[in-house]
């Protein structure tokens, strides 16, 4: 079972959202609907479609945004009738609170919970979301997590936001995809041959996660912006350096802090990032359609509070293909992350990692933290298809692939040398299935429950929304 998502109980949806109307059979909102969201006539789904885009649909010869019938509030009483679309400024809430287990962490008690809002008017006005944990656990963890992006009326600013406090544990397994060098026949620190240390390493360590971009939107769904970056990582504890034995046990993590001269007990990255985003999705909770695609190129000087000076590049793209004129919720969803140096040297845990993306969904089927490396490269697949008809139940399947990179080492004085491994010497495969219930349906928040397996992994996941 893997970290931080292994959360195997729930005890209560707590949530403060607009209710609903009763539902007609016809999959979409009816009775005491407003005005259906566009005046555009129409006498089948596809010309809803052809004139506004997937996510639409023919109610009562007009296109209307397409809305579940039946979602878990309105089964335990939640809902009121006022209001069964989105509106302006009026929040969606779903909290859950949640008891759980994982072997690295122990017992889990904590809250999660996402916010959806429209920051705007509904018809030019993209709903914004927030994504938020608490968690203790029995073996003194403590998490801490807020990502969020909002949009401004029109769409005319995007917030980005991924703020993060962690008094944490967590195994770290060396660099790249594949097998590890051992650590033998290095000098490291003035010691002479040093103990093989194969598999996971146990390791502890504090984070402090600040990260917020500002962009404006310059043409369309282009945005340009700017952020800020820091993550500072300290009280880091590698559990199996052993300097003392004979001969020395020493982690990953030790080995690469000091042969490029950190502070193997605390570092810090803190630098600006220019920013490039194009985002045309109908929604940042679950989208039906459009694609977002982010390009960051970040610069961490030590004038700013950076332990050593570096520079990376970063993006992803995400694409969202409608499968169904009546069902918009049937969609293929694509996904495909990178990220690299271009200068400097970057402290080994803000190194790329899985799992440690903006959302921490990356990588399912695999531990938090399994592969880490100089850059990474990572790309996922999901079939996102409803199962019931009035929208309550869902499910996935999706596939996804990790390669890291990891330097070479010459250490000629010392007789040494380790070989690096490139892009795509190896890539680990993971999938697995999924079941979603709809939690708020005016806002497409999912109850999002996944089972996945990699190569010697098997993970469980919970949480709120989907994935990507």
């Amino acid at each position: 079972m893997c970290r931080a998502a292994s959360l195997l109980a729930l005890a209560l949806v707590v949530a403060s959202a607009p209710a609903e109307s009763a539902a007609g059979e016809s999959g979409a909102v009816t009775g005491d609907d407003p005005p259906p969201t566009h005046d555009v006539p129409c006498d089948t789904e596809r010309a809803c479609v052809q004139r506004l885009g997937r996510g639409h649909v023919c109610e009562a010869g007009r296109c209307a945004e397409y809305v579940d019938r039946r979602d878990l509030l309105s089964m335990i009483g939640m809902g009121h009738a006022e209001s069964p679309r989105a509106r302006a400024f009026e929040p969606f809430l779903a909290a859950v609170p949640v008891v759980g287990y994982s072997p690295s962490s122990g017992v889990l008690l904590g809250l999660a919970g996402q916010l959806g809002i429209v920051l705007g008017d509904p018809k030019d006005t993209t709903i914004s979301n927030a994504t938020s944990t608490v968690l203790v656990t029995s073996k003194s963890q403590f998490i801490a997590t807020l990502a969020a992006t909002a949009l401004t009326p029109r769409n005319e600013f995007e917030l980005l936001s991924d703020f993060r406090f962690l008094v944490f544990n967590q195994d770290t397994f060396g660099l790249g995809t594949g097998t590890t060098p051992l650590a033998t026949g290095v000098s490291v620190d003035g010691f002479g041959n040093l103990a093989a240390l194969p598999g996971a390493q146990p390791m502890s360590f504090n984070l402090l996660r600040l990260h917020q971009s500002v962009l404006r939107r310059v043409f369309q769904s282009f945005y340009l912006g700017i952020g800020y970056r820091l993550d500072r990582y300290y009280a880091i504890v590698d559990k199996d350096l052993n300097l003392s034995a004979t001969p020395p046990v020493v982690t990953s993590h030790y080995a690469y802090s000091v042969l490029n001269g950190f502070d193997p007990a605390a570092y810090t990255t803190s630098g600006f990032a220019l920013e490039a985003v194009s985002d045309s999705r109908d929604s940042t909770i679950a989208p039906y359609r459009g694609h977002l695609a982010h390009v960051g190129l970040s610069h961490r000087p030590t004038w700013l509070g950076s332990t050593k000076e570096s520079s990376r590049v970063a993006g992803e793209g995400r694409l969202y293909i409608g499968l169904s004129d009546n069902v918009p919720r049937n969609v293929l969803a694509l996904w495909i992350y990178g990220a690299g140096p271009i200068g400097g040297v970057t402290p080994y845990l803000a190194l790329p990692a899985i799992g440690w993306d903006a959302t921490s969904t990356s990588g399912r089927g695999y531990v938090q933290g399994r592969f880490r490396g100089t850059s990474e490269l990572y790309a996922e697949a999901e079939l996102r298809f409803r199962i019931s008809e009035d929208g309550l139940w869902g499910g996935t399947v999706f596939v996804n692939a990790s390669t890291f990179s990891r330097p070479s080492v010459s250490l000629p004085q010392y007789g040494y040398s380790q070989s690096g491994e490139s892009l795509f010497a190896n890539v680990k495969p993971a999938g697995g299935v999924g079941l979603r219930i709809m939690l708020i349906k005016q806002s497409r928040t999912n109850l999002r429950i996944d089972l996945a397996g990699g190569v010697d992994s098997v993970c469980f996941y919970f949480g709120a929304g989907e994935a990507f």
